[in-house]
């Protein structure tokens, strides 16, 4: 590092906090997640210090101080998720810090002219941009991949919580389903089912359909699997609210449901088990 660069390194250094405030005071927000705090809470005094190490870090990185943004990418994209923060308003603000680190160079270089040249100049430039935009693209990135987790998790539980067993007597449980049911819902309601139903130690599970709307070739051919898998762990499946265009669906597939009961009416369906079977209550 030449004197000028020395020079330069400790200006940036020195004013790392102003930059912080300045970057702070400008900070852009669309309404939600952590920058929609108060700017005197402790939520900003945070940012404060991200923001400061983030500084600290490019100024390093400008004169030859290697230093990964990695660890610094991976904390600010796992705060920002968990506070529900908007990815643009995250790359808004990174927009409005450059433009301050910036600001702060070119003062440096105004004040500093005739020991400046422009191939220095352009050096620098070329530098912050390059960390810049590779921070932008590590927060983007593990931004993304979290939202995606948080969001698959959501879709999970929100899945099982729409296939529920309820357990209605000893050894009989109904699976009321409601809404439209995909590919996806289908396959998740296999899984989520034959594992309830196995704990729950049913004998008869009473799938209902009545709620579900339009049932497409391939869910009927799950609906027809699930039927066949809960035969093999010996728990009969009878199934509901099944209408004339559903069992035509399914005859024109080659599905032979006549191994499973069938009733136009959930009703339907536990007298028939009351009257045939011995049902020992809880």
């Amino acid at each position: 590092m030449n004197h000028i660069e020395q020079k330069m390194y400790e200006y940036l250094n020195t004013h790392a906090s102003n930059m912080t405030s300045e970057w702070i005071n400008q900070a852009y927000t669309s309404g939600t997640g952590v920058y929609a705090q108060p700017k005197d809470s402790d939520v900003y005094s945070q940012l404060r210090l991200m923001n400061k190490q983030f500084c600290l870090t490019l100024t390093n990185n400008l004169f030859g101080k290697e230093e990964s943004l990695q660890e610094w990418a991976t904390s600010i994209a796992s705060a920002r998720t968990r506070t529900a923060t908007p990815l643009y308003d995250v790359i808004v603000n990174f927009s409005i810090f450059r433009s301050i680190y910036y600001s702060y160079i070119e003062k440096f270089i105004e004040g500093n002219r005739d020991e400046i040249s422009g191939n220095m100049v352009i050096k620098w430039v070329r530098i912050i941009s390059k960390k810049f935009d590779k921070a932008t693209q590590l927060v983007t990135k593990k931004y993304m991949d979290d939202y995606e987790y948080i969001f698959t998790s959501q879709q999970e539980t929100i899945l099982e919580l729409g296939t529920p067993v309820i357990k209605v007597d000893k050894k009989i449980g109904i699976i009321p389903l409601v809404g439209e049911i995909d590919t996806y819902r289908a396959s998740k309601l296999l899984e989520t089912s034959l594992n309830k139903a196995s704990e729950m130690e049913l004998e008869w599970i009473i799938l209902d359909l009545s709620g579900v709307p339009v049932l497409d070739t391939m869910v009927a051919n799950q609906i027809f699997q699930l039927g066949e898998t809960f035969r093999l762990l010996d728990i009969s499946m009878i199934i509901t609210g099944m209408r004339p265009e559903i069992a035509q669906t399914s005859i024109s597939l080659g599905l032979d449901f006549s191994q499973m009961k069938t009733f136009a009416h959930l009703y339907q369906a536990i007298h028939y088990l009351r009257d045939n079977l011995t049902i020992v209550t809880n």
